[in-house]
């Protein structure tokens, strides 16, 4: 019978949160800079049949090909062949590698939490607001499924924790896919698993603790063999391409030692409403005992230290950075809800530390729901409409807003990937705007589309400084003739004549 009730809430717990995660899906949140870099991949093996990004000069073989794996934009090159390139299916994709991870997530609390605690990590999981993880998930971003695989890599290495066979594998491809998809989790998830072999070994005696390095080989050799193919057969100039894509990470995921680590770990303090502390010293404490559930405990302490010291000492301190940690902290949560529940003796201390928990994720829940609800933005789809009813696709349009370039097939120039650690010293560590180093006008563009992304870099600052007329706006969007900066100015989401 608990078996069947426990299936039912399930059940019913998947279809509100599909219910939720489809209502205006392309509108919350509006889609961006991040999305729409990624989806140019998709739309490139559709077009073109090359794994690559692109712009008005040809290929590129460097950032979004690395920033989500193929995992996720296989499975929306496929969506946009059935469907067409458009937001909306690479959107269904995510919205079922949510669904996905949210149920893997829950088939691993199960193993971490008993009781009613686990239920609550889940929701946790879901809706608190440090974690975003109903937003992550409704947008092409890597972080949802990569949790999704990790997940499955928990479920692993619980069951090889208690000496069933098989565990080591399925923990080894979990992580290797959650790798894969998200090749910057390695640097903590590789290391995590060796550590875990040397405390099992030598503090928690325990005698799995070998197969740690089995589930760190399957997954370094599931993460190598896609390298492989990516290095040696999709991209033609690796030399190139390696000198790209370490530029690239020195401005967010390799800034060591990074100037912003105070300020990085006084966010972290923000994080759960201020809840991050006991939850950390919660599974601190669990993992101190040395016994098969300390060894559990242990892994997710492990886990989320590495991922959150990465961020604190050699990132930009951007906190989605920090998302597997944080969400494998939920775990912590749901921990400390049902031992309150259980274990303590003083029924006001204990109702009123439940109540101090719950009250935190009803809040959360609150607050993202009314996002989903109220909030979002089709302004992108508005300047789309406007490009292919006005402007000739063989116009040059000069932008930094790659969304644009998936909805409309005109002839977008985008500036040089290594220009994107230019961008993010000048917004994270107080480096010299892009501007400086990068002169747009060289192109001679008919056209320049100025977007949130372009504008918070400053990128086409001077641009909107002399020619304050554009051709149209739309919400965020503007866009500018330079040559013909002088016409009269239209409305607000206006056509121009």
């Amino acid at each position: 019978m608990k078996r069947w009730k426990r299936v039912w809430m399930g059940t019913i717990g998947i279809l509100g949160l599909s219910a939720l995660a489809f209502y205006r899906l392309t509108l919350y949140p509006p889609t961006w800079f991040d999305e729409g870099s990624h989806l140019h991949v998709p739309k490139a093996l559709v077009r073109w049949g090359l794994y690559a990004d692109y712009s008005s000069e040809g290929f590129r073989f460097s950032g979004p090909i690395f920033g989500v794996g193929p995992t996720v934009l296989m499975p929306i090159a496929g969506a946009f062949r059935l469907f067409g390139v458009d937001l909306w299916p690479a959107r269904w994709v995510m919205v079922g590698y949510l669904l996905l991870g949210v149920s893997l997530f829950s088939g691993a609390a199960r193993r971490w939490v008993p009781g009613v605690g686990a239920a609550f990590a889940t929701l946790w999981f879901v809706f608190a607001r440090s974690l975003d993880t109903l937003t992550l998930g409704r947008q092409v971003l890597g972080e949802v499924p990569g949790m999704a695989f990790l997940a499955l890599g928990l479920m692993g290495w619980a069951r090889m924790a208690r000496g069933r066979k098989g565990g080591a594998i399925l923990a080894g491809l979990g992580f290797g896919l959650a790798m894969i998809t998200k090749n910057q989790w390695g640097l903590f998830l590789i290391p995590a698993l060796v550590a875990m072999a040397l405390l099992g070994k030598g503090f928690y005696r325990d005698p799995s603790w070998a197969e740690n390095l089995v589930a760190a080989g399957v997954a370094i050799g599931l993460w190598g063999l896609w390298q492989g193919i990516l290095w040696g057969a999709l991209i033609p100039d690796p030399l190139r391409a390696m000198g790209e894509l370490r530029q690239i990470a020195g401005g967010s995921v390799a800034a060591f030692p990074s100037p912003r680590m105070g300020a990085t770990a006084r966010s972290l303090l923000t994080v759960f409403d201020g809840a991050l502390l006991p939850v950390v010293l919660y599974v601190f404490v669990k993992a101190l005992r040395r016994n098969p559930e300390g060894y559990r405990w242990g892994l997710v302490g492990v886990l989320a230290s590495m991922n959150l010291g990465w961020l604190v000492v050699a990132s930009n301190g951007w906190l989605r950075y920090a998302y597997p940690g944080l969400a494998l902290l939920s775990l912590g949560a749901g921990g400390m809800l049902e031992d309150l529940r259980s274990r303590v003796a003083v029924p006001a201390l204990r109702w009123a530390l439940i109540g101090w928990l719950a009250l935190l994720l009803v809040g959360s829940a609150g607050v993202m729901v009314g996002r989903v609800a109220r909030q979002g933005d089709g302004s992108a789809f508005e300047m789309a409409r406007y490009l292919r009813e006005r402007i000739p696709e063989s116009a040059r349009i000069e932008t930094w807003e790659p969304e644009m370039m998936v909805l409309t097939d005109h002839r977008y120039h985008q500036p040089p990937q290594v220009l994107l650690e230019v961008a993010a010293r000048f917004i994270w560590f107080g480096g010299p705007p892009p501007s400086a180093s990068y002169a747009w006008d060289s192109i001679r563009p008919d056209y320049v589309l100025v977007g949130a992304f372009g504008r918070w870099v400053q990128l086409y600052r001077e641009l909107e400084e002399s020619c304050p007329r554009p051709v149209a706006t739309f919400g965020p969007y503007r866009l500018y003739a330079p040559e013909e900066c002088a016409m009269s100015p239209v409305g607000e989401g206006s056509l121009q004549p």
